[in-house]
């Protein structure tokens, strides 16, 4: 409470990605195929490493950080079965 600066939006934001990346990590973890999808979960648990600068350089890479996530979040979640031709 006494941290003035701690209600700035840029440390609210950071906050925020501490859970988001445990959420991600455990995500991954859940759904990756064991040696098959390595390269992608070791990307994703560097992705911290792309939050870095001051101000308005960090929020761009945060939402750097945002779109990199999604696209191997995506890549790892198994694709939707596809439907069996029906048959006449």
């Amino acid at each position: 409470r006494l941290d003035l600066f701690g209600y700035a939006h840029l440390r609210r934001v950071e906050r925020a990605l501490i859970q988001q990346y445990r959420d991600t990590i455990l995500e991954a973890l859940s759904t990756a195929r064991p040696a098959a999808d390595l390269d992608a979960v070791v990307e994703l648990a560097e992705l911290p490493d792309l939050v870095r600068g001051y101000e308005q350089i960090k929020l761009d890479n945060i939402d750097t950080y945002h779109r990199r996530r999604s696209d191997l979040l995506e890549k790892l979640r198994p694709a939707p079965a596809q439907e069996a031709p029906m048959c006449r």
